[in-house]
């Protein structure tokens, strides 16, 4: 029986040993394994990217919370003018009230004003006109009722002054003074003046 010659043609049904078409033998079917490979070769090539560009964003967003912080206390007031600005505003009301006692001490006494007093005493009859939650002895201010005369010139100055521990109550009190209040600042002293007088 003779088989087919050199020039012969593959006979019908004869799986032809080409590769089939776009198959490519070379590369491996992409499959699990596949997929694998690929990660493991990528690792390398991450590990090479600077800390500084993989965390950018981290380190974008703690810069503004440091910029923030910064920002807070350097405007915001440290916890002793906190209680500076509370006092102040304490002291301004407590000056007010004992103002308006005086008044009525002046108008009930036949225009006499309230003897001198020391700081943080009550002068003598301007009690009765007083408001219960109004002292002249506070924790860390002093009020004191300012009726003295210049030896000089005669001048004289009528009003409530304050005088606190914190040296600079009496400039926080100037700032925090309302609008229409008439007022002195010397040295310490915050002084709200009832009336002046000038002399010879």
């Amino acid at each position: 029986m003779t088989g087919p010659g050199p020039g012969s043609e593959p006979r019908t049904g004869e799986r032809s040993r080409e590769p089939r078409s776009g198959a490519r033998p070379s590369e491996p079917r992409p499959d699990g394994r596949r997929r694998a490979r690929v990660t493991e070769a990528r690792a390398p090539e991450r590990a090479d990217v600077p800390w500084s560009t993989a965390n950018a964003g981290l380190i974008r967003w703690a810069t503004w919370i440091a910029l923030a912080v910064i920002a807070i206390r350097l405007i915001a007031p440290r916890p002793d003018g906190w209680r500076r600005w509370g006092d102040a505003a304490a002291a301004l009301n407590d000056a007010e009230q004992a103002r308006t006692a005086a008044l009525l001490y002046y108008q009930a006494a036949q225009r006499q004003w309230p003897p001198p007093g020391r700081a943080g005493v009550v002068p003598p009859g301007m009690l009765a006109f007083l408001p219960g939650d109004v002292s002249f002895a506070r924790a860390r201010y002093r009020l004191a009722w300012e009726y003295a005369a210049d030896t000089v010139t005669g001048a004289r100055v009528i009003g409530i002054s304050v005088t606190g521990d914190d040296p600079k109550l009496a400039e926080a009190m100037a700032q925090r003074a309302p609008e229409g209040m008439p007022f002195i600042v010397s040295g310490r002293r915050f002084v709200v003046l009832i009336a002046s007088a000038s002399g010879r």
